[in-house]
């Protein structure tokens, strides 16, 4: 696998997810300190959505966050998965076997295969940082969007003064050495805290979906502001 994304980082991107799919969940786990878990939870549970209604989740994985809103199939939701690494699909497919309502498929966050205005809500949960294009990215969950609907993402934040010193400190040192025990391989897990310093922070992001044309754009801080999620009403 490569170990430079800055050329061509999607080819990076893509070598990498499906290189450490099947360690994937019990790492994020890990380096999380459990707190992947129940933040997924909670992104869902800030989104109100109607009964039936058809949810996309963007840059799936291993489908975390569709599971997550498979919880509320009272509400009968339909879910489709989209993600780019068919390792990554093939452990979300295996999750999700016995539940009607969810299917995963293939494909380029990019270049969605959707009819425009297809869905009431895209979900994208750690993914926005891994495209080659951010604002081409969130344009094409904003196509594929109902009017009134909403585009949520879920990915770093930027904590500020001493928290963020502490965050620096555990996520450029622990999350590679985690990542070397539990994967065998720190190459991936040192691309992470790599691709979140150049990453938009939320205020910056929430002034990215306003400038998109986006309403009513909500952020929410988890873990003193390392994690971070945007509401954005199309």
């Amino acid at each position: 696998m490569k170990t430079d994304y800055k050329d061509n980082k999607k080819e990076f991107v893509y070598q990498m997810f499906n290189k450490i799919a099947a360690d994937y969940d019990l790492v994020n786990q890990v380096i999380s300190l459990g707190s992947n878990k129940r933040i997924k939870e909670q992104v869902v549970k800030n989104v109100i959505l109607e009964p039936c209604s058809n949810i996309l989740d963007v840059c799936s994985g291993t489908g975390d966050l569709a599971m997550n809103l498979v919880k509320y199939s009272d509400k009968n939701y339909k879910i489709i998965g989209i993600d780019f690494c068919e390792n990554m699909i093939k452990l979300a497919e295996e999750k999700a076997k016995e539940f009607d309502n969810l299917k995963f498929i293939q494909g380029d966050a990019l270049n969605m295969p959707f009819e425009d205005k297809t869905f009431d809500a895209c979900f994208i949960g750690y993914g926005l940082r891994n495209l080659e294009d951010l604002r081409k990215g969130i344009l094409e969950m904003k196509r594929v969007t109902k009017k009134g609907g909403y585009v949520i993402s879920l990915d770093m934040g930027k904590p500020k003064g001493f928290i963020n010193t502490l965050f620096r400190l555990y996520f450029d040192n622990f999350v590679p050495l985690f990542g070397k025990i539990l994967h065998g391989n720190s190459v991936p897990y040192r691309y992470f805290p790599d691709s979140s310093k150049t990453f938009p922070s939320q205020e910056e992001l929430v002034e990215i979906f306003k400038e998109l044309g986006f309403s009513e754009v909500k952020n929410y801080n988890y873990v003193f502001g390392a994690i971070a999620q945007q509401i954005a009403k199309v």
